[in-house]
């Protein structure tokens, strides 16, 4: 019985050990498949890529639902956001300077509403997601592999950095403290978001190869 035991143990070991090496070795084809289209894309692949999330992140824009706690309203921009920097890299933050130009100029923000966005209590997030973009995208491209801690803090990072501007812009604007403004544009948003990065960790865990 305690042979079986123990062979029954070695057996599932054996099986854990080779379906991780399994994973591993395709996370490191995904992601080095990946790597390669970006250093070997041309400028137009890239734009046409950039372009591609741009529209995605006009989308998501437009699929919102306010709560009574706060006047920002939740949408799925930023979990574009994030997978454009992880897919596209430096060319995440192009995706979002076009998002800019077609949302202001076709009124495609939030609220359907154009340029005076950028000015209004939503501005800070609009600008928060070309530091997240930047950020992202600088570090995926320059680290050749990274762990799952290192993926999932990278992303939290990034997100912060869109409720952190989004928050200081919206006190400035409705003239809050700075604890009210957090309270309002940074605290309701930490659990949807944190889903978000759940989700963009996932993905990215595959598409960014591991750290040997």
């Amino acid at each position: 019985m305690l042979h079986d035991n123990v062979y029954q143990a070695a057996l599932h070991l054996s099986v854990s050990m080779s379906s991780a090496i399994a994973y591993g070795q395709f996370r490191d084809h995904i992601g080095g498949s990946l790597y390669r289209w970006r250093s070997e894309a041309t400028v137009m692949e890239k734009l046409g890529a950039a372009f591609l999330f741009a529209a995605l992140t006009a989308l998501a824009a437009q699929i919102r639902f306010f709560l009574p706690f706060t006047p920002i309203p939740f949408t799925g921009q930023v979990l574009v956001v994030l997978l454009a920097a992880v897919v596209i890299g430096r060319y995440g933050l192009v995706s979002q300077f076009m998002f800019i130009g077609m949302a202001g100029t076709f009124g495609w923000f939030s609220g359907m509403v154009g340029f005076a966005a950028l000015a209004g209590i939503s501005g800070g997030y609009i600008l928060g997601f070309l530091a997240a973009s930047f950020f992202l995208g600088e570090l995926v491209e320059r680290k050749k592999g990274m762990s799952h801690a290192q993926i999932l803090l990278a992303l939290i990072a990034a997100d912060a950095m869109i409720l952190t501007l989004g928050s200081l812009q919206l006190g400035l604007v409705l003239q809050k403290d700075l604890l009210t403004a957090f309270m309002l544009g940074f605290v309701p948003f930490v659990a949807i978001d944190a889903l978000k990065v759940i989700v963009a960790s996932s993905v990215a865990s595959v598409l960014i190869p591991s750290k040997h």
